[in-house]
């Protein structure tokens, strides 16, 4: 098998009614990764949600990959990343055309594979395998400032992970996270060039009554600066510290009603059944020999 092309080991459908179909692929030196086929249904038309990365080094404990016999083997190529949407994108193309977007919210962390993803991302925009990337991230800061220098590669849209309203709490989901009263701003600053979704995930440790009062204080400032505030429920992985939130429906409505300004929605997985979580179906699907590091990616 050639180095930049991939291969598909494993698919998983999924039993919602969502039509999602959950993909794990190998490289040449059996480094694997994980990609998802999703239905936008208000779109009438399919996405990609594309890993960055052969695992991720950044120890989330609501992820899967953390907790894998290999967190971390290392980043793919722009070729590996795009023969991995192509793949996928036969099959779409078939069905309905161009894929919708690809999103780069599967496995690894994009900002720490950042010269390889807008390799790929432009190549896939360029040969029309999709029409629009966006990009999910935990948005270290230096990673943001980058972003924000002159004529400097964005995607169509983003999403930073929030998960805490202080440093403390982030960092019980995100061990390397920055404070978040530090990256707000920059945030906000990218904001102003692209649409961008703060995600939460709702966990027992952050959704107490005083963790609304500390959420809703600090976004408050920010009111009409980001597109969406979404609120997500935790979907449980093996060896995870954390657990879903019992307060989920009073911790959505409080936030709903004191966030003047904002857009705040409820994202809910179906995925459960089909080992949806980020890293699950090739952390504990799949029985691969260790992969073979490569240096320089």
């Amino acid at each position: 098998m050639p180095a930049n092309l991939v291969e598909v080991v494993a698919t998983v459908p999924s039993k919602a009614p969502d039509r999602s179909i959950k993909y794990v692929l190998k490289t040449a030196d059996r480094a694997t990764f994980e990609a998802v086929q999703l239905w936008e249904g208000e779109h009438g038309a399919y996405s990609v949600c594309m890993s960055a990365q052969a695992g991720c080094r950044q120890g989330c404990t609501h992820c899967a990959t953390t907790f894998a016999r290999t967190p971390f083997v290392r980043n793919l190529s722009a070729g590996e990343i795009t023969s991995a949407v192509e793949r996928l994108q036969e099959g779409v193309r078939s069905q309905q055309g161009p894929l919708v977007w690809v999103d780069f919210a599967g496995v690894g962390e994009a900002s720490a594979n950042w010269g390889h993803v807008t390799t790929a991302a432009r190549t896939i925009v360029g040969r029309e395998l999709a029409q629009q990337v966006k990009v999910t991230s935990i948005a270290p800061q230096a990673w943001v400032r980058s972003l924000l220098k002159p004529n400097s590669w964005l995607p169509d849209r983003l999403m930073f992970s929030l998960h805490g309203a202080n440093l403390a709490q982030r960092r019980v989901v995100i061990p390397r996270a920055d404070d978040p009263s530090t990256v707000l701003p920059l945030w906000a600053a990218v904001a102003e060039m692209r649409p961008v979704v703060l995600n939460y995930v709702l966990c027992e440790h952050n959704t107490r009554p005083e963790d609304e009062r500390a959420l809703t204080e600090l976004l408050a400032p920010y009111a009409g600066r980001f597109l969406i505030l979404r609120l997500s429920s935790f979907n449980p992985v093996p060896d995870s510290p954390l657990r879903p939130s019992t307060r989920e429906e009073e911790f959505i409505a409080a936030l709903t009603r004191d966030l003047d300004g904002w857009a705040v929605s409820h994202h809910l997985s179906h995925g459960r059944e089909t080992a949806a979580a980020c890293g699950q179906l090739r952390a504990h699907v799949l029985d691969l020999p260790t992969p073979t590091k490569r240096p320089g990616l």
